[in-house]
């Protein structure tokens, strides 16, 4: 196949200009400092003031974060290594996000190295089906393999998040220093791109800058002014962007790679390469956390196993738990910590009984896919002609399609008449509970095309995100290295489904207007008219968007539903956290990687303030 082509060609070229931060640590006074200091020794014992389970987007940018305090001692525990090691370069270049991110179930085509190899339950609303859950088993997790689209959920939104947990410090006017925090901004390049693109962007709603690097692919999709077009039929108007804390329109997607190179930016080539300048951080690689080790009730370390070697790394402060969505609930599970019924049944001695892995919220998105009448991304993948002028492009000046995910432009609305009319009023009811500012539908676009394709497709890409199901993350057993039972129910509560329907008819008229496509839809034809025929139709290419949060939520005391505190605190116990998607008790309209680093700055600095 010829992006395999590709990745042999490629190879020397992306180990000189993206190695692994570890490879080049020097030492004040100019001495280099031993590779080896930054990594934990497998087998031995070891205290530390902080002990992280889970180096992913969260993790790492907490692990950062307390280090810069010469006098505190941080232990990262990471079950994967390094992505850049154990997946060429298809979790670097943009362009190969679909590449090593697939939806199959068959685990054949999962990368183990670096995916945790989650297939969930048959999803009953969307046609008994069965997905690969994608989460990264890697220093980065989902950061370093998804498709690093950058949004900030609306002002409402946190309001409400404030509201729900009784702490205005979620509010959006104080969230806002931790979201520009994390952030070195670049503005978008048009001499690369190659037109005269006219890119707006809000340079306010970034700050001095961070260690993470958001700015925009160096590609101009050629559909981009097919889908102003369709956005502009629509009513949507043009945004500056999605991180002001505004989301009605359509703009430009913000993301997160390196401007100079292209390459994917993620928490690991942000946050752990200054990590480890610290003296006292350590990184236990491909260690697998077995559970949380209690005195009484506080948390005192983590029994932790690297290739059949047992050992303890004990907390002198605290247990952080960053394991990720799956993984955070499952740790507390095999620890004491959730419902009673699912830790008796694995007899597990249970601390506290705690609603973990109840509450898990999801969106869920609908893919339709047809041929496209302009150049794309698509043809990638079996166009050799296309592959190489576009290979040539990335390694000599970083532009071209190789830099792109695949889109540029993102739509965000709530749904309007007279498509909304046709709606129950039960259904309006659960949607008046969102905030007047967040948007119940996005439109996400992208040059996405079957396997082996020689011509150019689009994918039209309508996400719910006014969610109402609920789902579910339970043990298989009480060993950690089993994967967790996990039952997103995604589309299965009737709001959803009857704004779905209304969304494959708005669908018609966004496709008609952007003049783009050629041909019928190819994923599951037209659908017609009635509302049964189209809800059982959308069933069969609706799919769980991977952005899953609330597992782990956080919430007052006397919330029944909520297992962490305001501060990240777990109900019932001292000292142990939970600081990463697991505790947003509210699934955020967009994209999810912003909000994770967003929590973990804010929850890193209350550590540090002793919150």
């Amino acid at each position: 196949m010829a992006l395999r082509g590709y990745l042999t060609y490629s190879s020397i070229f992306l180990a000189v200009l993206a190695a692994p931060p570890l490879l080049n640590q020097q030492q004040a006074g100019g001495g280099q400092r031993p590779v080896g200091t930054s990594f934990g020794v497998p087998g031995s014992s070891s205290k530390f003031d902080y002990v992280i389970i889970g180096g992913g987007t969260a993790g790492l940018t907490v692990a950062e974060r307390l280090s810069e305090d010469p006098t505190v001692s941080v232990a990262v525990i990471e079950a994967g290594g390094f992505y850049e090691l154990d997946n060429g370069n298809k979790s670097q270049i943009p362009a190969f996000y679909l590449k090593d991110f697939n939806q199959t179930a068959a685990p054949e085509t999962i990368q183990p190295l670096v995916d945790w190899g989650y297939i969930i339950e048959p999803q009953v609303g969307l046609a008994n089906r069965r997905f690969h859950y994608s989460q990264g088993k890697t220093l980065s997790g989902c950061s370093g393999r998804n498709s690093n689209i950058f949004t900030r959920a609306t002002k409402g939104y946190h309001d409400r998040w404030a509201a729900l947990v009784g702490d205005q410090s979620w509010a959006w006017d104080d969230i806002l220093p931790y979201y520009k925090k994390s952030v070195a901004f670049t503005p978008p390049n048009a001499e690369k791109m190659g037109v005269d693109a006219n890119i707006p962007y809000d340079r306010a709603a970034y700050g001095p800058g961070g260690p993470l690097h958001v700015t925009y692919s160096n590609y101009y999709q050629p559909m981009n002014p097919g889908l102003i077009k369709g956005f502009e039929a629509l009513n949507l108007s043009s945004q500056p962007g999605f991180s002001s804390g505004r989301m009605d329109g359509y703009g430009y997607l913000a993301v997160s790679i390196d401007p100079d190179t292209q390459l994917k930016d993620s928490s690991e080539t942000a946050f752990l390469s200054q990590a480890f300048n610290a003296t006292s951080f350590r990184v236990y690689k491909n260690t697998i956390a077995k559970k949380i080790l209690f005195e009484g009730t506080t948390a005192t370390g983590v029994q932790v196993e690297t290739a059949g070697l047992s050992y303890t790394l004990e907390a002198a402060k605290e247990v952080i738990v960053s394991a990720g969505v799956m993984r955070s609930p499952q740790m507390l599970m095999v620890s004491g910590i959730g419902p009673r019924d699912i830790l008796t049944q694995h007899n597990i001695p249970v601390i506290v009984d705690r609603q973990v892995g109840q509450n898990w919220q999801d969106h869920c998105a609908f893919e339709f896919q047809y041929e496209m009448k302009v150049e794309g991304n698509a043809a990638l993948e079996g166009d050799k002609q296309f592959l190489n002028q576009a290979t040539q492009e990335f390694i000599q000046r970083q532009t071209g399609p190789l830099t792109s995910w695949g889109g540029d432009i993102l739509g965000f609305e709530k749904l309007p008449n007279p498509y909304r009319k046709a709606l129950s009023q039960s259904a309006l009811d659960e949607l008046a509970e969102l905030p007047d500012d967040q948007p119940e539908i996005e439109w996400l676009i992208a040059s996405h095309g079957p396997q082996a394709a020689t011509r150019s497709y689009v994918t039209f890409t309508p996400a719910i995100l006014a969610v109402t199901s609920k789902g579910t993350i339970g043990l298989t057993s009480a060993d950690p290295a089993d994967n967790p039972i996990i039952d997103p129910k995604t589309f299965s509560s009737p709001t959803e489904q009857a704004l779905g329907v209304q969304i494959y008819k708005r669908l018609q008229d966004f496709v008609r207007a952007t003049g783009l496509t050629t041909g019928p839809e190819l994923k599951v034809g037209d659908l017609g008219t009635s509302d049964a025929a189209i809800l059982e139709g959308i069933k069969q290419t609706g799919l769980p968007w991977y952005h899953g949060v609330a597992s782990c939520p956080m919430g007052k005391a006397d919330d029944p539903n909520a297992v962490v505190d305001s501060s990240g605190k777990v109900f019932g116990v001292k000292g142990l956290r939970v600081i990463d998607a697991s505790v947003i008790p509210l699934i955020a309209p967009g994209h999810s990687m912003a909000p994770v680093y967003m929590v973990a700055e804010k929850l890193a600095d209350a550590i540090k303030k002793g919150l």
